[in-house]
């Protein structure tokens, strides 16, 4: 660039190659930079780069942030995730980011905590594997990208509205039925508590196998919210190595019935007193101007 010459300055230059983790960039839902017309977005990146004195390439994770819907970009701490690969991110309530990066048997887990989110301090801790920890996420030795994702919920047994957070992943085995073990597209759910801060091995803690969407060979897969409170979830499937599948699920299929996705729609029971949600996705109904929102 002639006339900037500053203007493409790279924030890896020690990378080989790099790409962005394929399906969904995380937008913030809690923080707006000032004088920011957009809330921040995140990415994963899958970086190869060349250490120093090293002649081999490594291939491991790092997060970046935009306060300016993507023009420019900074880098979210330093390196998260070593040895990681395909990855995605998403954000608890009081803004702390979680990335889950592939691997064959589970998921690379870690967390980065702020302690300047206007300025993008703060520090990444220390990843886990998810098969390694008590309840953690396991399954065959396939290595595929899913996503990571959380929604607001009811708790059908209790009305308790709380969070869930979701990830989807591939649960084959090489060589069960597929060579590489891509099949058995399935989601796991955990229920977040926030009384206390959450760790790599907390987080990666007892979480619960859900619906299994695909019992075919099946991969990638990303999902959202739709503005009719169902989940767009959007994967690869058989055949032809791969079509692109989307179906429409409720919380309640997702979880097998343990879960609601809470809405302004939603029926709340004497467990709760006139709370309402409104994801995103959602619109504000006419006539109402204001929402109190209780948590247990």
């Amino acid at each position: 660039n002639n006339e900037n010459p500053n203007a493409y300055q790279p924030i890896l230059p020690e990378a080989y190659s790099l790409f962005y983790g394929s399906g969904r960039i995380l937008q913030s839902r809690v923080f707006k930079a000032e004088g920011s017309q957009y809330y921040r977005i995140y990415a994963a990146l899958l970086v190869r780069e060349v250490r120093e004195n090293e002649t081999g390439a490594s291939h491991n994770n790092y997060v970046v942030y935009s306060d300016n819907f993507g023009e420019t970009w900074k880098l979210l701490g330093t390196r998260c995730v070593n040895g990681g690969d395909e990855a995605k991110v998403e954000e608890l309530p009081d803004g702390t980011i979680i990335i889950s990066s592939r691997k064959g048997n589970g998921r690379y887990f870690n967390i980065f905590t702020f302690t300047d989110i206007a300025t993008g301090a703060g520090s990444w801790s220390s990843q886990v594997a998810s098969e390694t920890i008590t309840g953690g996420i396991s399954f065959g030795n396939n290595a595929c990208n899913g996503e990571i994702y959380k929604v607001k919920a009811i708790h059908k047994e209790t009305g308790r509205i709380c969070d869930v957070m979701l990830q989807s992943t591939p649960t084959g085995q090489r060589g069960d039925y597929t060579a590489d073990g891509r099949n058995d597209v399935t989601i796991f759910f955990k229920e977040m508590n926030y009384s206390t801060a959450y760790t790599p091995t907390t987080f990666a803690e007892n979480w619960t196998k859900g619906l299994v969407v695909s019992r075919v060979r099946s991969a990638y897969s990303t999902m959202d919210i739709q503005l009719d409170g169902k989940i767009a979830f959007f994967y690869e499937e058989d055949p032809e190595s791969y079509c692109m599948v989307y179906v429409p699920l409720s919380l309640e299929e997702i979880t097998e019935g343990a879960y609601s996705l809470y809405t302004v729609n939603s029926t709340i029971s004497e467990h709760g007193i006139g709370t309402f949600y409104a994801t995103s996705a959602m619109q504000i109904p006419e006539g109402v101007s204001a929402y109190v929102a209780k948590q247990d």
